[in-house]
């Protein structure tokens, strides 16, 4: 089996149905997710394909996850440093989409129901709202969609070690990962598309995953904190 095909498998396995999945539901399905949803299957699905990521990092690609996930030098404590910084730049990106991108492509879609009721179930809920914030968040989520993101990443630039494809690489993960978001309509995509395209460059220069999903998990929860406590009585 040569290393093209390995890493093209790997990701058909691994990223390509998760997100078309999640895309086909989008387009096909009005029923929204309930709030037992939001938290069982960002658990299920997202620790489940975490699991299958580093198995096929493994067995398949055969690399360590030092190699795939953490090759760049660094320390723990600095990782947490940067992941805050990059926790800035996605508010920063944030207020300055909101000032532009929004306001030039205004969403049409009706309002999204499903966060609003989980975060209004959640806000009076002390057990839900540790689960949310705890494994849910930082596993289902964030966990989940970074190191899919950066297992993505690797998998391309192992086909190619030119560097006008990895740039090119970078581009079209990115752009995958946001049309996976297009409920969030056209403005979404583009901006979880223009984060990626950031927080892909930041991996391809320095190779470290914990700021990643750092700065992921920090941008989620306080923006989803700030709602929950609207909804607190």
């Amino acid at each position: 089996m040569n290393n093209t095909f390995k890493n093209l498998l790997a990701i058909s396995i691994a990223i390509l149905p998760v997100n078309g999945i999640m895309i086909w539901y989008r387009l096909t399905q009005t029923e929204n997710f309930s709030t037992s949803d939001m938290i069982v299957y960002p658990l299920l699905f997202g620790g489940g394909i975490s699991v299958l990521i580093l198995l096929l990092n493994k067995y398949l690609i055969k690399n360590s996850f030092k190699e795939t996930f953490n090759s760049g030098k660094g320390t723990w404590y600095w990782d947490i440093l940067t992941g805050i910084g990059l926790t800035a730049i996605y508010f920063a990106m944030f207020i300055i989409e909101r000032a532009t991108l929004y306001r030039w492509i205004p969403n049409r879609n009706p309002p999204n129901t499903e966060l609003i009721d989980t975060m209004a179930e959640l806000a009076n809920n002390p057990l839900l709202l540790l689960i949310w914030f705890g494994p849910v968040l930082w596993i289902g989520i964030a966990l989940f969609e970074e190191l899919s993101r950066v297992f993505l990443l690797k998998c391309l630039w192992n086909i190619n070690n030119d560097r006008n494809w990895h740039m090119a690489a970078i581009f079209l993960a990115s752009a995958l990962i946001g049309i996976a978001h297009l409920y969030q309509g056209t403005a979404g995509i583009i901006s979880i598309g223009l984060k990626s395209v950031i927080m892909s460059f930041y991996f391809y220069k320095y190779r470290r995953l914990l700021p990643l999903i750092i700065s992921h998990a920090l941008y989620d929860g306080v923006q989803f904190a700030f709602f929950v406590m609207q909804f607190q009585h």
